[in-house]
């Protein structure tokens, strides 16, 4: 059996995570995902200072037209 739950992190306790150890065997494997909406995949690059002056280039260039544009056959 595979289960997904989406709860609000706030709402995990010893109770909760105790209800949902009594719907599976002791075998099963629990994996868990992590969703921070707040913090999206531009606010994790900028948050890196490499990453930031790449991303600031990259912009850059796009603006100035310098773009490098590539035929499919020439990716393979």
């Amino acid at each position: 059996m595979e289960a997904t739950f989406n709860f609000p992190i706030n709402t995990l306790n010893i109770e909760l995570i105790t209800k949902i150890q009594a719907l599976f065997s002791k075998n099963a494997i629990v994996k868990l995902s992590i969703i921070d909406k707040i913090k999206d995949e531009t606010d994790y690059l900028l948050s890196v200072p490499e990453n930031k002056e790449i991303l600031k280039r990259s912009i850059e260039e796009l603006r100035s037209n310098k773009l490098i544009s590539k035929q499919i056959e020439d990716l393979t």
